[in-house]
């Protein structure tokens, strides 16, 4: 499963991040924190979510908004390995 990064600048290409791939961070790190894109569909996210919980990793998923307009907004997903 893959998820797509939030941009850091809007010219720059759309970059997918694989469960293995943030899994492998987290365990390099202890826990690690993605910003991803609001294109992402919300299930997508519950279905990373409940795989990375079955793995025993804390995962806290919240939706920033920084703009008035209400597409803007994208996800914040802090992961810790316990």
């Amino acid at each position: 499963m893959d998820l797509k990064l939030a941009r850091k600048d809007s010219n720059e290409k759309q970059k997918m991040i694989s469960l293995e791939e943030i899994e492998k961070q987290v365990e390099e790190k202890g826990s690690a924190t993605f910003y991803l894109d609001k294109d992402n569909s919300i299930k997508d996210i519950q279905k990373m979510r409940t795989q990375l919980e079955k793995n025993s990793k804390s995962v806290h998923w919240n939706e920033l908004r920084f703009g008035l307009d209400k597409d803007s907004f994208l996800y914040e997903l802090h992961i810790i390995n316990y």
